[in-house]
């Protein structure tokens, strides 16, 4: 991946969760952005990536838009290690796959989430948590999943996929 692309992605993934996302949707529900992209890149990336990635999000996430240290850093953490896992053994080129498991990291970060809220000393009831925060953000990451996979494939160098350019010049 290009250093300058990464940071030219990482300035408009904050931009869109923090100024744009709020503005078009409601303050209860709305889509995570940065949880995309953690999922995107371990699942396109690796395990490398995807944690490396998994702690910058988790860490700005949690700073800069949360008020529960550690909320979306463990999740994220988790969630791109598993992710990783399941890219390695599956095709690149299966849509189908990365949308459930896109779907399915999201139903595992919000009971992450709960947990940790539990835990933590509020008081959350998992049933009433569930039901109001699942349904919205499965639909949210089932639009924007294969949009955001094809912004996250592009971040690779043309270099990667062809080798020495050089050698494919007609």
């Amino acid at each position: 991946m290009s250093i300058k692309r990464c940071l030219l992605f990482a300035v408009v993934l904050f931009f869109l969760q923090s100024t744009l996302i709020p503005f078009l949707f409601d303050g209860i529900t709305q889509p995570n952005v940065f949880f995309l992209a953690v999922i995107l890149i371990a699942l396109q990336y690796g395990r490398k990536a995807g944690i490396v990635t998994a702690v910058v999000a988790g860490f700005v996430q949690d700073v800069v838009l949360s008020n529960f240290f550690g909320l979306h850093l463990i999740p994220y953490v988790i969630l791109a290690a598993i992710s990783s896992y399941i890219g390695r053994a599956g095709d690149k080129e299966q849509r189908i796959l990365t949308v459930v498991t896109v779907l399915g990291a999201t139903e595992v970060s919000l009971l992450l989430y709960c947990l940790m809220a539990f835990v933590s000393g509020q008081y959350v009831q998992p049933a009433a948590y569930m039901a109001e925060f699942a349904m919205p953000m499965t639909v949210y990451h089932l639009v924007l999943v294969l949009p955001a996979e094809y912004v996250v494939g592009k971040l690779r160098r043309q270099e990667s996929y062809y080798g020495y350019r050089r050698y494919y010049r007609p």
